[in-house]
């Protein structure tokens, strides 16, 4: 058998049985098994799969497996967990300055969503280069890609972020005609456009920690950011007169949330230099093929971002016809939906790095697993958390809203949330999956399609032809079928297998 390389600075412990994956101690990154062990990693992996009804597994997954997908995901689970509680907490922060203050600041997060939305796709192809290299036993090249997609960063998100700061005053009042909302909206907006270059960065080294098995660094590196947001937007929305800050109101929130992105920006460089250096990270330049490679995985997928904010835009503007309250209530809502699915993104991540890898390595049995396996695991682990906002809608949202009638709109929207969220789960997973293995084209045809085709369509008719009787359960019913549709086509995607003969170099 060929000898082991090791990414740089692994201490290799026993080998884990899945993938040619070794285990490693605490804290420390993982080493990769060389090409000689593809035989035997396709070995293991179809003894762990016969092994999948023994009485240690799980629905039909054997504990090893799971052990490999939780050590993959819980990381990045946990990271995106405590992003959504700090969501849900400058929700609340911002839900104290009343009904227009929560629609203001919904509208200029979409409108946020929209400007930073390119450069997030550049994650999925770090994530599915990188993944390739580790797999191909090419550690030394595993950060190549990562360099690319920051220089890339810089020269887009810069331009970007100084466009859409001096364009907010007049791009705001074209989505709501209500001028208390305008007013939150547009210094919201202008504080959080200032951090659209940092945000790209995080996303593509997201995407990197995820392809080289260090997801840790990605969950530590969140947690730094949320006590920082926190803090600083506490401090500013409501002021603290001892120390002569004042009230600053949605700016505040904007400028808390705006400092702690460009910090988590700075940490994960600090990190690339101790973490990755020897992978190639700030010291190897990228080839005119790096570049090639990573924008024909990227621009797919950036696409697909930017024309799924701006559906999302799109969304609020279409909602804002039917009043304030309703836009207060849509914008709750998609922040719960996201506490609800985001951490099935964690699990999806896993499960594009897993199958990446095997890919990688050659082990087309074992990437075509991983996904069926990941999306056991996360429809399981969703349906108790989806029965919460099932069963429990108005608890849940009078801590965010404190007007009556928004509450009363958001109620059943939120009933069909929680009944679903286990084919989001689905979704998600086969989604990243797809992404991980470079299929991205095929995804984003679905992305749009189903959004631009068929709900926003489906929405603006609704909205501007059927009044009285089309109201927001109407709208978020619609909304909740394409998300549905969306995961019964990312499984019939993954199933076709059609992914199975994508190279990347």
């Amino acid at each position: 058998m060929a000898p082991t390389v090791r990414a740089p600075g692994v201490v290799v412990g026993r080998r884990a049985r899945q993938g040619g994956v070794r285990r490693v101690g605490r804290g420390e990154s993982r080493g990769v098994a060389s090409r000689g062990g593809g035989e035997e990693a396709r070995d293991r992996a179809r003894e762990s799969e016969r092994g999948g009804g023994e009485p240690g597994s799980f629905l039909g997954v054997s504990k090893d497996r799971v052990e490999t997908v939780m050590t993959q995901a819980l990381p990045v689970m946990g990271g995106m967990a405590s992003q959504n509680v700090l969501n849900l907490a400058d929700s609340v922060m911002v839900g104290r300055l009343g009904t227009e203050a929560v629609a203001g600041v919904g509208l200029a997060s979409s409108v946020n969503f929209q400007c930073q939305a390119a450069l997030q796709g550049i994650s999925s192809g770090v994530q599915a280069m990188s993944a390739r290299r580790i797999g191909e036993n090419r550690p030394e090249v595993a950060a190549v890609p990562l360099n690319a997609a920051l220089v890339i960063i810089v020269l887009l998100g810069v331009p970007m972020a100084i466009a859409a700061f001096v364009s907010a005053p007049s791009v705001v009042p074209t989505l709501t005609a209500d001028p208390a909302v305008v007013a939150a909206a547009v210094p919201y907006l202008r504080a959080r456009v200032c951090a659209v270059p940092a945000v790209g960065i995080n996303f593509a080294f997201r995407g990197f920690w995820n392809a080289v098995q260090q997801p840790q660094i990605y969950m530590n590196t969140l947690l730094a950011m949320h006590t920082v947001n926190v803090s600083v937007s506490l401090a500013l929305i409501f002021g603290v007169p001892a120390l002569k800050i004042p009230a600053l109101g949605v700016l505040g929130a904007g400028v808390g949330t705006a400092t702690s992105v460009w910090l988590g920006s700075l940490l994960y460089i600090r990190m690339g230099f101790i973490r990755a250096k020897e992978m190639g990270f700030g010291v190897k330049l990228p080839s005119a093929d790096d570049f090639k490679t990573l924008i024909a995985q990227a621009a797919p997928t950036s696409i697909t971002n930017l024309l799924f904010a701006t559906g999302m835009t799109t969304l609020y503007w279409i909602v804002g016809k039917l009043g304030t309250s309703e836009t207060a209530a849509v914008n709750v809502l998609i922040n719960l939906m996201l506490t609800l699915v985001l951490p099935c993104m964690g699990m999806g991540l896993a499960a594009g790095a897993l199958s990446g890898r095997a890919l990688g390595r050659g082990d087309v049995e074992d990437a075509t697993q991983w996904p069926w396996d990941v999306s056991k695991l996360t429809a399981a682990m969703m349906v108790g958390v989806g029965a919460a906002a099932a069963f429990f809608p108005e608890t849940l949202l009078r801590c965010f809203l404190t007007d009556p009638a928004a509450v009363a709109k958001a109620t059943l929207p939120l009933r069909f949330t929680g009944a679903t969220v286990a084919f989001d789960a689905v979704s998600l997973t086969m989604q990243n999956a797809l992404l991980g293995v470079g299929d991205a084209p095929r995804v984003a045809f679905i992305s749009i399609a189903t959004q631009w085709l068929l709900f926003l369509p489906a929405a603006f008719l609704g909205v501007t032809r059927c009044q009285p009787w089309f109201n927001m359960n109407w709208l978020w019913g619609l909304y909740v079928a394409q998300r549905v549709l969306q995961s019964i086509l990312y499984t019939r995607l993954w199933h076709a297998g059609k992914w199975k003969s994508i190279k990347l170099a």
